[in-house]
């Protein structure tokens, strides 16, 4: 259908129609502030004021720099100067709500001029886009965190070391949680009391004192040991129980102050590091801005789960290998008097008899000692068969401190026991093992408050190229010991 054209007056109440229409429709859906030349606000709207947490009147006539975080206020006069020279300004921007909590806006800064197009002031739009930001920086966490789990895995394949592996994620997840401080801690038992291990902490504001030590204790056991777990952090495996405390003295375990030495603590995480529901390690954060939060824990999870299972085969390494020293030591040694056994003894002989024979030139003067205690079965028959067990045990630990750490001293059978004397002559050895007969024949052997007198008899010999084996050497040196028997005993032959 055609029309007449518009009349002037029509054209001009559309136009206004219009006008308000959009204004409204941005006022509903922006936060919408004015500002004068000075980046004071002018005026306001609810959607801004509810945005930010403020009444309306709080916030006219106040400067810009009442909704910027501190940090950026060194920043802020340049920013404002962009924004004079007249052209939008668009961007992400991070402000601080009343309370104190962080708002994320899409803002746009647009400039307000007369016809002769000088400029009388600015309008801001804003959009809350919090929501969006904190999901992508949750993603960006967990995406850094997945990192870190990865290099943890990959450090310890490598080398084995749980410290290692322990510092190569350290540092980063220090980072990834916007925490100032914090270490990682492995549970271990002295006497089946629980202690921390400390592989990895940071130092930040310690004093010289506290740095020089933990550096000496890094270098001399591989990390800290904390065995006093009456605080804060030791509430967390000796509870196995989350931590999460933004006001410290609040919290039944805290002690009310910090170590000696450490920055305050202001807020604190704790997380167990768990393997099948048993705490065997923790992760302690200290220190976040914003505070702790579970959201932390739960990005968390997959780093506390990667150390647990880290931890956990560590374990079982030192223990597979603690049972092979067991197990070595007992094919190696006497159960009785800790001594090395017979096999043992003639091992490390042969290697040194070996070397002897192919190296004459060197002359190593060397003795072999056979020792028997005297009426052993006596002993046995008047005090029973502990109390010689017993009689064995101290000698064996007399004969230990008599000699040097190059000697070899073992359990030869029975109540016999044999010594190699390295690097000795046969008029040094006889002195030697003189100080022993006496020692023997002085010392009070005890066993249930009853006294036993003991005296022991020596064969002596020392070696010469004559002899081909350790065969030879011994039957010598068992004709010298029968022969200070038959010469009454409590001797040296």
């Amino acid at each position: 259908m055609n029309t007449p054209a518009i009349r002037s007056r029509d054209i001009d109440t559309f136009d206004r129609y219009e006008a308000l229409a959009r204004l409204t429709a941005l006022d509903r859906t922006y936060g919408m502030v004015e500002f004068d030349l000075d980046g004071r606000m002018v005026s306001v709207n609810p959607l801004f004021c509810r945005m930010f947490g403020y009444a309306a009147d709080a916030l006219v006539g106040e400067s810009h720099l009442l909704l910027l975080p501190p940090e950026l206020h060194a920043d802020y006069g340049r920013f404002w100067q962009e924004v004079l020279k007249g052209e939008i300004h668009s961007g992400e921007f991070r402000r601080v709500m009343r309370d104190g909590g962080t708002l994320w806006i899409h803002a746009t800064y647009m400039p307000v001029t007369d016809e002769a197009g000088a400029l009388l002031g600015v309008i801001k739009l804003a959009h809350d886009i919090t929501s969006e930001v904190l999901a992508k920086q949750r993603v960006e966490q967990q995406s850094q965190l997945f990192d870190i789990v990865v290099a943890a895995h990959q450090s310890f394949l490598l080398d084995r070391n749980l410290g290692s592996a322990c510092d190569t994620v350290f540092e980063r997840l220090l980072s990834v949680s916007q925490s100032t401080y914090g270490f990682i801690g492995i549970v271990q038992y002295e006497e089946g009391r629980p202690s921390l291990y400390i592989p990895s902490i940071s130092n930040v504001s310690w004093d010289e004192a506290t740095h020089a030590w933990y550096e000496q204790q890094r270098q001399n056991r591989g990390g800290l040991i904390f065995s006093k777990l009456d605080n804060l952090f030791g509430h967390v495996v000796t509870h196995n129980a989350l931590v999460c405390c933004n006001d410290l003295p609040s919290h039944p375990a805290s002690r009310g102050v910090s170590p000696r030495g450490h920055p305050r603590l202001d807020s604190f995480l704790g997380i167990p590091i768990r393997h099948k529901g048993e705490a065997i390690g923790m992760i302690a954060l200290a220190n976040r801005p914003c505070g702790f939060d579970e959201t932390l824990v739960t990005q968390l999870e997959p780093l506390t789960t990667a150390l647990g299972t880290l931890i956990h085969a560590r374990n079982l390494e030192d223990e597979r290998s603690r049972m092979e020293r067991v197990l070595r030591f007992n094919a190696e040694h006497d159960f009785l008097t800790k001594l090395p056994n017979r096999s043992s003894f003639f091992t490390q002989a042969n290697v040194l008899l070996d070397h002897i024979q192919r190296h004459p030139a060197e002359g190593e003067a060397c003795c072999l000692v056979l020792i028997d205690i005297d009426f052993f079965k006596q002993i046995n028959d008047e005090h029973g068969h502990l109390a010689g067990d017993a009689v064995l045990e101290e000698l064996a630990r007399l004969l230990m401190q008599s000699v040097r750490s190059q000697d070899l001293v073992a359990r030869f059978g029975g109540e016999e026991f044999i010594m190699l004397l390295r690097g000795t002559t046969q008029e040094e050895a006889r002195a030697i093992m003189e100080r022993i007969r006496q020692l023997v024949e002085q010392h009070s052997f005890l066993y249930q408050h009853q006294t036993i007198t003991v005296t022991i008899s020596l064969g002596l010999t020392p070696y010469q190229m004559s002899y081909r084996c350790m065969d030879d050497w011994l039957l010598c040196v068992d004709q010298r010991l029968y022969e200070a028997k038959r010469r009454g005993r409590n001797r040296i032959a």
